[in-house]
């Protein structure tokens, strides 16, 4: 009899209230089919792959586990009569000089037929990627405004803080999408700024991505209008305004607190600049309505702060005050 069915008799035999089947083990053999691609490409897309090379520890695969590309236009391989069970294994794309070209590893569960769709990556990159893709407010495929309805030439794309990429905006709008850098299995930074034909931002989005080996992940950014502020301040002690290097202040932090939510932009730590460097100008702010928060230390420990009641600061969707329009903001020595 089954194991499993047999399980199943003698807890019903035994009436034994909360007598609970658990079973993970795989029962039944099976067929792998691999399926693969070359950091998204397939085989007629990169013509310096001569095959294949698969290797599954403890198993004899036919040819020793050397494989065409394609066959009959199948990118891919059915490998025949698995045990059940977890089997790990390695592939390798190589050139017609045998020399690595892509490689991935991984592994697969056999409990009945099994498909195992892999993407190598090229031999000396980090081992997964990621492809994304961009919509506009309201943010749903089927009402979001296309790059020309919202008035966008161009998407600058970053990750991980590496350097900025421009695009053109409909290579990743919508059903569209641009693939990453080859990156590391696990979460990343991801960031996108769209702008007009003059390089002016609209949106932005600021997030994360998953990435996992072998397996490209997909992601759609939901950005969001963004408006801009420019702030300066004054450094006051005693009722007298004093230069940075007076006060002896060599830092200055900037946050803003969303007076709805009461959430911070900065973080608890805020937006750090030099003293000297005001006006400081804002490019990436939701709309809403801020109270500016502010905050420096002097050389000798003297704290100085922004005053409790304000200033407040409203942001507007596509306004972008400059260095002349700066909200000035007090800097008062406790």
């Amino acid at each position: 009899m089954n194991s499993r069915l047999l399980v199943a008799f003698l807890c019903l035999a035994a009436v034994a209230p909360g007598c609970i089947i658990h079973d993970d083990t795989p029962d039944y053999p099976g067929d792998a089919t691999f399926r693969w691609t070359f950091g998204g490409l397939r085989c007629d897309e990169d013509r310096d792959i001569k095959g294949v090379n698969i290797d599954i520890p403890g198993e004899i695969l036919e040819n020793d586990g050397r494989y065409p590309c394609q066959a009959n236009g199948f990118d891919g391989i059915v490998l025949h009569d698995f045990a059940p069970g977890v089997y790990s294994f390695t592939i390798e794309a190589v050139s017609y000089s045998n020399e690595r070209l892509y490689f991935a590893s991984g592994t697969f569960r056999v409990d009945g037929d099994v498909t195992v769709t892999v993407d190598m990556t090229p031999t000396g990159t980090p081992p997964s990627f990621a492809y994304v893709s961009w919509l506009f407010p309201p943010n749903n495929v089927s009402s979001s405004p296309n790059c020309n309805q919202a008035g966008i030439a161009s998407v600058d794309v970053r990750v991980d803080d590496d350097e900025w990429v421009r695009l053109d905006c409909a290579q990743g709008y919508g059903a569209n999408s641009v693939k990453t850098p080859y990156l590391e299995p696990g979460t990343h930074s991801l960031e996108f700024v769209a702008v007009d034909v003059n390089g002016n931002p609209w949106y932005y989005y600021s997030g994360t991505i998953n990435t996992q080996s072998g397996t490209p992940t997909s992601h759609t950014a939901s950005m969001w209008a963004i408006g801009g502020a420019s702030i300066r301040w004054d450094i006051v002690a005693n009722s007298q305004t004093q230069t940075c290097a007076q006060a002896g202040i060599t830092t200055v932090r900037i946050n803003f607190r969303d007076a709805f939510t009461n959430e911070l932009v900065y973080g608890i730590m805020g937006d750090a600049h030099g003293c000297n460097d005001a006006p400081v100008v804002y490019e990436f702010l939701r709309p809403g309505r801020y109270k500016v928060e502010m905050y420096a230390q002097a050389s000798n420990g003297r704290e100085y702060l922004s005053p409790d009641n304000g200033p407040f600061l409203d942001v507007v969707a596509h306004q972008f005050p400059g260095p002349n329009a700066s909200l000035p903001v007090p800097l008062i020595r406790l």
